[in-house]
């Protein structure tokens, strides 16, 4: 393979700055993998703005009522009535929950994406089989990772083939994603391979920024519930599954904790109190909460 030196610097920007994202994650409490997993499914489809073909895109919520909605979605079950009887909310976090199903399928490099690519450029459609088969098959059966079948198909007979190098890399970039399962990240659309992986690097190192923040205020909200008095305990409790589950609601939150509910009730209060949950039905009953630290995220 003859590479391009500039996508080798980039390749090997973009895989340090996903090592280091990857540290962060496999020190984190469990639950953050998936939590940047669906942070992904939302820059995945805001990124392509068709959150529904049902819904109007001047009718589409705003990011954190959407990434609130699918958090309802994801962790809190009981949210699922509320979120259907809103046909635009509904359409918006059934597009996000299957992005993420898609991510959290393992979706690689398919012939699907590549006819995407393909058609993104403007080379005859006829002289790609032979561009593509050999580099293919080559990383079909080493088990080629993605950034490496990147930087391959964009060198050699594929990188002569006018528009098709940054078209695939804007196509396997965010499967790029990272070492961990599900900590996927969606770089922004470059003109060149280069860039496109370079893009994947930077949005790697913002989601390493935005995880950090995460821990941080994280923390902190487990020493804000020290200043609940008698509180302090079910409070603690309630941060500590809102880092593995950050949607419940009162009764979720009682039978997983093995709380009463009037107990669970109370601690949830102090958090909404606090500002470390919101409350996304607007009732006064059934009511659904998401913890505001992981609405952050996504921002």
């Amino acid at each position: 393979m003859i590479a391009d030196l500039g996508v080798l610097r980039a390749t090997e920007d973009a895989v340090e700055a996903l090592v280091r994202l990857d540290e962060m994650v496999a020190s984190a409490p469990p639950g953050l993998p998936t939590l940047l997993m669906l942070r992904t499914a939302q820059a995945i489809v805001a990124a392509n703005d068709r959150p529904s073909t049902a819904v109007r895109n001047d009718a589409t919520p705003d990011g954190d009522a959407a990434f609130s909605a699918l958090l309802g979605w994801w962790y809190a079950p009981a949210s699922r009535e509320f979120i259907t009887e809103d046909p635009v909310l509904c359409g918006v976090a059934l597009a996000l929950r299957d992005a993420a199903a898609m991510i959290r399928g393992g979706r690689a490099l398919t012939l699907g994406m590549l006819d995407d690519a393909m058609h993104s450029s403007d080379t005859p459609l006829g002289d790609l089989p032979h561009a593509f088969d050999s580099v293919l098959r080559a990383a079909e059966s080493q088990a080629w990772p993605p950034l490496l079948l990147c930087a391959a198909l964009s060198s050699e007979s594929c990188g002569q083939l006018r528009g098709i190098p940054a078209a695939i890399a804007r196509t396997v970039a965010p499967l790029a994603g990272s070492l961990t399962a599900d900590a996927f990240i969606a770089p922004a659309c470059a003109e060149t391979s280069a860039s496109s992986l370079h893009a994947l690097a930077q949005q790697a190192r913002e989601v390493r920024r935005r995880t950090q923040v995460y821990l941080e205020r994280t923390a902190a909200a487990l020493v804000q519930c020290d200043e609940f008095g008698r509180g302090r305990g079910s409070a603690r409790q309630l941060v500590e599954l809102l880092r593995g589950q950050p949607a419940t609601t009162v009764a979720l939150a009682a039978s997983t904790l093995d709380l009463t509910a009037p107990t669970a009730g109370a601690a949830v209060d102090r958090l909404l109190g606090a500002g470390l949950l919101r409350e996304i039905t607007g009732r006064g009953r059934d009511r659904v909460f998401v913890y505001a630290p992981a609405v952050a995220i996504a921002g």
